[in-house]
């Protein structure tokens, strides 16, 4: 490759040794000769052959001295003089005044002037101290990396380097059901995956993580390098909920979720005033990350374009009884949908958790389950399968049961919660049992596949989100594999 080069001071110079160890044919135009003279003597020191570089000394903002280039056989410029105005002289000189817009520009800044004047003659800027500031956040961060010069630099690409103990090791990532955030691709040793179906991280994978909310790609890449907690972000960031004006006291509930989870904001849907969502919590950083909107009906949390205008990564609205008939339609419309959802009932905090295994998939939840125990700080963890006697269940229900077993006691031992943790299997009918259970915990949660509920359907999930004097928390998997 040709390649010209403007400047030859400290990083200039740096580009160019690189660049002559790698082959490439240089024509450097340095306006000191001084500096000239000092690069020479370093490629001499550092024994790297001058045969493949020309430098011309005289000012690169002069049209002079492109008189004397020849533009069209160049492949790439580089410029790093110091100066922006002078990096923006000579963007000028190759675009409008050579009309040239094919070779590609390179410019290392010290700043962002001029910054809208190259994106705008399709120049590529790389600011240095931004370059720095990168790697070390990467330190800062542990084996999470900001990759330099590609997309927005806004933290919506990040390489991270999955440890042992990230939940991602334990449970696929289905390409399907992830929200706001993509894997691009698996680095394993020499191999590189792309990521079409299910997958099962290995600790010391690289994975390249995109997304369209930075927050959430960088919280998932914390959470694949560092083990943490992350719900409800691999869904999106905010709680979106409806409450009308004599429902106000839920807000200490959702207060209480917004402290003990990564929720960054709460997105109202009421037709209360301030003063009176104020006199519920007076807590102003959380008042701060209170978003209020007109009342659009309890029906709003459920529109798939809210959540997706909100990045909602949890909704929430009241469980009211109306008549014998109606009451429960918006509840069977949360099992339709793949956001996670909150029935609040007050029963916070959620100390003692139990978790319903009577779904189609309960693996598909219980890395999330995991999550929400460690962020409340939960004192004990229940896991509570009723199903038919043992003579009668079918050996499909049986393996499903082994298997989602091992996988409780595999996430216990990942992350030292095993003496926290029960496993209850009972038999007989499991609404009942469940209910019983529920007696001694504050905080039910449901697994469930996204679908439509019949007037005669004895959904298990439905039917306990129905009656449960507690909170209730239901969280979408996707159709276990036979």
């Amino acid at each position: 490759m040709k390649i010209l080069l403007i400047g030859l001071g400290r990083f200039g110079g740096a580009i160019a040794k690189r660049l002559l160890q790698q082959g490439h044919q240089i024509i450097a135009v340095e306006a000191d000769p001084s500096v000239v003279e000092t690069f020479f003597g370093d490629l001499e020191k550092e024994d790297i052959k001058p045969d493949r570089i020309k430098v011309c000394v005289g000012d690169a903002t002069s049209l002079l001295v492109w008189e004397y280039l020849p533009l069209s056989e160049f492949d790439l410029i580089i410029s790093s003089l110091r100066s922006g105005s002078f990096n923006k002289t000579i963007c000028e000189i190759v675009r409008e005044i050579y009309k040239n817009y094919d070779i590609p520009v390179v410019v290392l800044s010290f700043d962002y002037s001029y910054e809208r004047y190259f994106s705008n003659y399709n120049c590529r800027v790389f600011v240095l101290p931004d370059i720095a500031a990168g790697f070390v956040e990467g330190l800062t961060l542990k084996n999470i990396v900001k990759p330099v010069g590609i997309g927005l630099g806004l933290n919506e690409i990040l390489e991270a380097v999955v440890s042992p103990q990230s939940p991602y090791t334990r449970v696929k990532v289905d390409p399907k059901r992830l929200k706001h955030w993509r894997l691009g691709l698996v680095y394993r040793g020499e191999k590189i995956i792309l990521p079409k179906r299910k997958i099962l991280l290995k600790p010391g994978d690289r994975v390249i993580i995109l997304g369209d909310d930075p927050r959430i790609v960088l919280e998932v890449a914390k959470a694949m390098a560092l083990g943490e907690p992350e719900f409800p972000l691999s869904f999106g960031e905010n709680l979106v909920v409806a409450l009308k004006r004599d429902e106000l006291h839920y807000l200490k509930e959702y207060y209480y979720l917004w402290k003990h989870s990564r929720v960054k904001s709460v997105v109202l849907f009421s037709d209360a005033p301030r003063e009176e969502i104020v006199k519920n919590v007076e807590d102003p950083r959380f008042l701060d990350r209170l978003t209020t909107e007109g009342w659009r009906g309890y029906g709003v949390v459920l529109d798939k374009t809210v959540q997706s205008n909100f990045s909602a990564g949890l909704v929430s609205a009241p469980y009211r009884r109306r008549n014998l008939i109606f009451h429960n339609l918006n509840l069977k419309k949360f099992f339709r949908q793949e956001t996670p959802f909150l029935i609040p009932r007050l029963s916070f905090p959620y100390k003692r958790i139990l978790v319903s295994l009577n779904c189609e998939n309960p693996q598909g939840m219980i890395e999330q389950v995991y999550e929400i125990f460690q962020l409340v700080k939960g004192e004990k963890l229940t896991f509570a399968a009723v199903t038919l006697p043992e003579v009668l269940l079918p050996k499909r229900e049986k393996i499903k049961l082994e298997r989602t077993f091992k996988l409780i006691d595999e996430y216990g031992k990942l992350y030292g919660l095993r003496k926290k943790v029960e496993i209850v299997r009972k038999e007989g009918n499991p609404k009942r049992k469940t209910l019983k259970l529920l007696e001694n915990h504050d905080l039910l949660v449901v697994g469930y596949v996204p679908h439509g509920i019949g007037f005669f359907d004895p959904y298990p999930p439905y039917l306990l989100a129905k009656d449960s004097p507690k909170s209730v928390l239901g969280i979408p998997t996707e159709r276990a594999e036979e």
